[in-house]
Formats: C-alpha cells, sequence, structure tokens
C-alpha cells in the first residue's frame, strides 16, 4: 500500500482563486434539465430580464454536455449570490477543479484510515527487540551512531501497536529470530494529549534529549510543555518535563506567583517556574498561595533538600538523587522516542530516594490528589489562547517500586495451602529455607534477591494505605510494577488466594504478620502487595469480592525458548519473564527485559544517546531496561493514549478495556503453561517460571485496541453483504 499521508501537492503553476470580486468560475446546477436548459439560455442572453439574472451575456468556460443539470460560468461574486436565488438554481460555487492551487488538497489529507495512519516518525526507524543482543554490536561512541540510528526506540512501542507480538519466532524456531530490527514507522491512535501523566520514583534527568527539543525531534512530538503549553510561562521553554512539586503550585496558582514575581525564576530550559523554596512552601503552608488555595490542605514532610538540582538536573548537570531508574521510567512512559504517550502533559515526582517528596505519610498519594482536585485543564492544543478543557484532564501515575522481605524464607515455619479456615483452627505444614514447597519455593529466587529470596504480602490498613484510597477515589489512576518475584499473585477467590505463612502450626492469618521495610504486612504468600493493592475496596483484611484500583503489571520477556522449565515445552512462544509476578491478579503484561529507554548514567551498561542539542555539555545515554520497572511505563503510557479519548473513564473502566478490547493471547503463540487450578502444594509445575498461573485464564498484553470512544480514531472496517446467486468464496484480504 502507497502511504499517502505525507504526500504534499506541487502547487508550482497551478490556478488559484484570482483575488478581489471580480470574475471567476463558478459552479452552477440546477434541479431539472428544462430548469438548466432555461437558465444556460438566459445566461447567454445579452440584455436578460428574467429576475436575478445578470442582463449582460456571461461567459460559459465548461457546459459540460454530459450533464444535464449543471456548467461552469464567469461571474461576480455579487452575480453569483444574486443567482442563487433564482427558484430554478439549485446550487452557486466556485469551480473548484478550475483552482487546483487553492482548493486541491494534499493528497494525505484525502485519506479515509485514522489517525494510526500518520505517521510518527515519518521515516522508517529501527525498532529493537533488545538493543544489547542486536544482530549487530550498537554503537557505544556518539562518533560510531549513524543516521540510521535516529529517534530509534525499543520493541516497547512496536509490540504494542497490534495483539499479535511481530517478533514471531514460532514460524521458524531459529535462536535469535526473536532479535531481529524490524526496520519500520509506528502508527497510533493516540499520543496523550490532555492527559497529565506522572511518573513517580528516585531522581529524574530531563535534559536528556529525550525530553527536551532537538533538531531530530519527531514531526509529531511538541516542543514545551504544560506552563508553556498553557500560557503561564509567558517564556518559551524548550524541556518537555515538570515536576509535580516544584512546578505544579505555578501551574494552579499562577495569580499568586506573578503577584509575587521574585518567587517566579527562568529555569535552564527558558521556563518560567517557581523557586524551590517557594514551590515547597505552597504546598505546606497555606498562607504562601492565593486566598482561593488557603483552605485546600497542606502536605508536610517534603524535604528542604528537594530541589531542582537534586531532583531534576540540568543541561549541565544531572540530578544528584541518583538519575538511572526515574530518567528510564520516565523515557518508556511519554519519551519522544521511547515512550506511547509522548504529548501528554508531562511530569514527574521524585517520590524514592534520599531527597524526596515522601513514600508513604509525607506526602505523594496527598499531593497527586490535591494536583488532581485543583488542577487547571490544559493541553497542547490550547497553545496561544490558554483556553482549557471543558472537563478535568484525566491523572495517570506510574509507579515501579514496591515493598518486600524476605522473611517467608528465614522467618516461617509452617505454610497454609488452601486451607479450609484461616482463623487458626487448620493445622500448618511445616517447612524451612531448605523444605519449602514447590507453590511457593522459586519466589524470589528470580530477580529479587537481596540478602535472600524476597516477595510480598498484603499490607495492614495505615494512614499511607488510607491517602492511597483518596488519591484513587477522587481519579487519579495508579497504575504500578507487579514486582519481580515471579510470585503467584491471585484474585479473591482464587484457590490460592488465602495461601499464607507463620511462625507457628495454629496461626491465624490476621494474627500472622511480618515488617516490609518497617511496615505491618500481612504473611500472605499469592495476594497483591503493596503498592499492589492500593485503593482495595474493603476494610481490612482483603476477601471475597475485594476489588482494587491499582492496575496491576507484569512484565514479558524479549527472548523465547523451545522448552520450558520443568521439561514443558514452550515451543519458542512469546512468554512472561522469568521473574515477573504473574497469576489472575495481574490486569495486564507490558513489554519490559531488554526495553531500550533513556537513562541518565554513563556506565558499561549504558549506550550513547543518537540525538544531541545545543547547550547539552554532557553526553547522553541510553540503557537496556528490564524488570516490572519497565513493563509498567510502558503500559501506563498506552493507558494514558486511552485517557486521551475516554476523559471520564475510572480504573474499572481501564480494566474492561484490557479484558474486553485487548483481551487474552492466543495459546498458540503465548506460553500459558499448565492450569493450576487441580495443583497441589507440591506440584512441579508451580516451579515453571514461564507460566501464568491463571487458573485456565489467558494472559491480557496491552495493545493500541480501539476503546470505541467517537472521538477516538476508528480502524478502517470491511463489511461484505452476499448477493443473491453470487457465490464468495477463497478469496484473502490483506492490509499492510
Amino acid at each position: 500500500m502507497i502511504t499517502t499521508n505525507t504526500v504534499k501537492l506541487d502547487r508550482t503553476g497551478l490556478a488559484t482563486v484570482p483575488s478581489g470580486t471580480g470574475k471567476k468560475a463558478y459552479s452552477i446546477g440546477c434541479y431539472s434539465k428544462s430548469d438548466w436548459v432555461f437558465i444556460h439560455d438566459e445566461l447567454k442572453k445579452d440584455g436578460s430580464l428574467e429576475d436575478n439574472i445578470p442582463s449582460s451575456t456571461i461567459a460559459v468556460t465548461d457546459e459540460k454536455l454530459h450533464s444535464d443539470t449543471r456548467g461552469t460560468y464567469m461571474l461576480t461574486d455579487a452575480e453569483a449570490e444574486d443567482l442563487k436565488k433564482h427558484a430554478k438554481v439549485q446550487f452557486v460555487n466556485i469551480d473548484y477543479s478550475a483552482y487546483p492551487g487553492t482548493y486541491s488538497p494534499d493528497p494525505g489529507d484525502l485519506i479515509t484510515t485514522p489517525v494510526r495512519n500518520i505517521p510518527r516518525f515519518q521515516k522508517t526507524i529501527l525498532n529493537y527487540r533488545a538493543f544489547n543482543t542486536a544482530p549487530s554490536t550498537p554503537p557505544t561512541s556518539q562518533a560510531g551512531i549513524g543516521a540510521s540510528d535516529k529517534n530509534r526506540t525499543g520493541y516497547q512501542i512496536l509490540r504494542h501497536i497490534q495483539k499479535d507480538n511481530p517478533w514471531d519466532a514460532i514460524a521458524d524456531g531459529v535462536t535469535g529470530n526473536d532479535h531481529k530490527i524490524i526496520e519500520k514507522d509506528i502508527y497510533q491512535l493516540g499520543d496523550g494529549t490532555g492527559v497529565d501523566a506522572v511518573v513517580s520514583d528516585d531522581g529524574f534527568w530531563i535534559a536528556h534529549p529525550e525530553f527536551t527539543s532537538t533538531s531530530d525531534d519527531p514531526p509529531l512530538w511538541k516542543t514545551g510543555n504544560a506552563l508553556t503549553w498553557s500560557g503561564i510561562s509567558t517564556a518559551v521553554g524548550t524541556c518537555g518535563v515538570l515536576d509535580l512539586v516544584l512546578d505544579a503550585p505555578y501551574y494552579i496558582d499562577p495569580d499568586f506567583f506573578n503577584a509575587n514575581p521574585s518567587l517566579l525564576t527562568l529555569r535552564w530550559d527558558g521556563t518560567r517556574v517557581p523557586i524551590d523554596s517557594a514551590a515547597r512552601s505552597w504546598w505546606s503552608d497555606s498562607s504562601q498561595r492565593s486566598a482561593g488555595f488557603s483552605t485546600i490542605g497542606t502536605v508536610s514532610g517534603i524535604s528542604t533538600s528537594y530541589s531542582r538540582t537534586v531532583c531534576n538536573g540540568s543541561n549541565t548537570a544531572k540530578a544528584t538523587n541518583g538519575t538511572n531508574h526515574g530518567t528510564q521510567c520516565a523515557g518508556q512512559v511519554f519519551g519522544k522516542n521511547y515512550g506511547s504517550a509522548y504529548n501528554a502533559n508531562r511530569w514527574v515526582m521524585n517520590s524514592i530516594g534520599s531527597s524526596n517528596s515522601g513514600i508513604g505519610d509525607n506526602g505523594q498519594f496527598d499531593i497527586l490528589k490535591l494536583f488532581h482536585l485543583y488542577k487547571p485543564n490544559y493541553d497542547w492544543r490550547s497553545n496561544g489562547g490558554a483556553v482549557q478543557n471543558s472537563d478535568t484532564n484525566p491523572t495517570l501515575t506510574s509507579n515501579s517500586w514496591g515493598y518486600r522481605s524476605y522473611s517467608h524464607h528465614y522467618d516461617g515455619t509452617h505454610y497454609f495451602y488452601r486451607p479450609a479456615a484461616i482463623d487458626g483452627s487448620v493445622n500448618g505444614v511445616s517447612y524451612d529455607s531448605s523444605t519449602k514447597p514447590a507453590f511457593f519455593d522459586q519466589n524470589g529466587n528470580y530477580g529479587d534477591y537481596n540478602g535472600g529470596p524476597r516477595m510480598k504480602g498484603e499490607r495492614l490498613d495505615d494512614s499511607t494505605t488510607a491517602s492511597g484510597k483518596e488519591m484513587t477515589d477522587v481519579g487519579v489512576i495508579f497504575v504500578c510494577a507487579a514486582g519481580n518475584s515471579n510470585q503467584n499473585q491471585g484474585s479473591p477467590g482464587d484457590a490460592d488466594f488465602n495461601n499464607y505463612w507463620a511462625e507457628g502450626e495454629n496461626i491465624a492469618l490476621n494474627a500472622a504478620t511480618h515488617l516490609e521495610f518497617g511496615v505491618n504486612t500481612y504473611n500472605t504468600i499469592n495476594r497483591r502487595g503493596w503498592p499492589q493493592s492500593l485503593g482495595k475496596t474493603t476494610a481490612g483484611l482483603s476477601t471475597a469480592g475485594t476489588e482494587y484500583a491499582a492496575i496491576n503489571i507484569g512484565a514479558l520477556d524479549d527472548q523465547y525458548i523451545a522448552t520450558g522449565y520443568g521439561g514443558n515445552n514452550t515451543e519458542w512462544k512469546e512468554s512472561i519473564v522469568t521473574y515477573s509476578d504473574k497469576g489472575t491478579g495481574i490486569d495486564c503484561y507490558g513489554a519490559a527485559d531488554d526495553t531500550l529507554t533513556s537513562d541518565g548514567r554513563n556506565s558499561s551498561l549504558t549506550y550513547v544517546h543518537p540525538e544531541d542539542y545545543t547547550g547539552l555539555t554532557l553526553t547522553p545515554y541510553d540503557v537496556d531496561f528490564g524488570g516490572t520497572s519497565s513493563a509498567c511505563p510502558t503500559c501506563a503510557g498506552w493507558i494514558t493514549t486511552k485517557l486521551q479519548y475516554n476523559r471520564q473513564w475510572t480504573d474499572k473502566d481501564i480494566k474492561n478495556w484490557l479484558q474486553n478490547q485487548c483481551g487474552a493471547q492466543d495459546p498458540e503463540r503465548f506460553y500459558y503453561g499448565d492450569d493450576n487450578t487441580s495443583f497441589t502444594a507440591t506440584t512441579q509445575d508451580w516451579e515453571d517460571v514461564k507460566a501464568i498461573h491463571g487458573y485456565g485464564k489467558g494472559p491480557v498484553v496491552i495493545w493500541d485496541a480501539p476503546t470505541g470512544s467517537p472521538s477516538e480514531p476508528q480502524r478502517p472496517q470491511l463489511s461484505f453483504t452476499n448477493t443473491a446467486g453470487v457465490q464468495m468464496s477463497g478469496f484473502v484480504i490483506k492490509f499492510t
């Protein structure tokens, strides 16, 4: 198929509509042949007396002898307007075909395909399945980067354009087939416009070229940020990312800062922003705001070292609070090359690390709640007019962090497998670190071994869980990484939902607790941990029927294997990665292991980024990223592109779209593993780390599935009607 949407019409020498009100070619149409013959004859008369007909002869440029009702004539604008009033005349309009230089649209504007078929990069780009093991060694220096590597991206984009995996190795089963570089452009339905996407993590190097204007920007990427798009910052900035703690106060309350200009400064990229101390005070001190915001509540616990230097960096220095994990996650949510939501309102919050706004009671969730409730609602389409959207912009937050411990490995003495009761009346089965049963023997051994294998339990209710629920109750969409423990996270009602461990034979579940990073947590084995259980609908220990607001994300593997663990045959199918948590408690899986994204470091793990810009004094790097930490921002970005067209969606709506529109993967192409419905505690198939443990239910891999919103671009549809006497068979339809 020829892609015409980038083809422009060469208008050199083409006729255009003459200026002024003089004679122009007009098409005239009548209701019937007799009407047209009458009007035609009257127009050719010299001295016509008919009302609404010019008295002087009108030149005919095209009688259109093939038509009974229309022709083209030279009329002044006034004559054309008068002629429209005649009872026999159906229409009078400029003859568009006579002036192709004015009226002929560009070929690309004529296509009937949706926005999806507007190329994102408008050129062929390199889509890497695994950058670190690509067919050729990736360049490690700026000098080694060729033009073909500009705007490269990882498989987190192309994999999720469609339901089926484009790196399918089943057909030939050749090792390395899964790592082919696919050279093609990207087509997607949305770009995140009008949605506030917040990445909550450690430090961010927001001056990375993924977030800042360069000469190699993709054509559809919009320069600037929410402050510049809205017109609040009258200075034009080149960096697309803002800090929620440091910049949102000006976005929410511009009158206060504009009335106190000493509290404003120009950021390194040119965006006008609050000074660090004023921004922190706005959150914590109600007197440091406009009167209209004095009673909305304050947030305490923001460190005095929360600053642009520590948390964000600049074009001459990287953030001192670590720039690897946060920069990587941000790149996969809204990076111009590595993220799907590249035109969202892009925000970051340094919520973990040594200088943070606080994961727990210190206020991360309270800041997000207040931001969502009181922010204005601009998007980049408002540029210049500073017009707000009529409804609230959706707010989504991506969270690639989680609590866990190795207590189950060292402290546990008894396990309770599918117990008939959890009140202590059922005896547990004894175990130690060397005799753990198969159903949780591998938990933490793959990917989350730090002083021992770690996994997670359900967190007890406390002020932090309450603040998280308040945040989601007002509408913030919370997306989180499931965890890297290869732990089975079931849904309430699953056969294994009540499995737990204890330090004793007759301990009730509500009395079996341990500490995860100092936080009280139940000794559950197959439930959501923290923050995966955020926003749960029941108080106390979760029970059947409990729902969770958090959207829980598992990780895909970039590689395929022929034979899985325990002798199971995976047949080169796509699968989850060995460390990913799995089970019916996972809402969807996303590209993760060996994705490509931005990074803030210079190490043996990083590769020079292909784009640069004037004023950047540091060499930018990319990295081969992995873990559910990578899957979370991948999926968060795609969900953001759906909120763009479904601005009232709740977490329930998103999960419904995932289940019903994205749907389960085909077991012929994706490895399920055996159905664990009838497993015992010691069934060795529990240790198949590639199995999804879905109780016969297939895994959902997020993809750019339409939502049915009338504002969302629609996929082309074909309709066939079998006419009587016509036999249709044996035809194949292919879309390219």
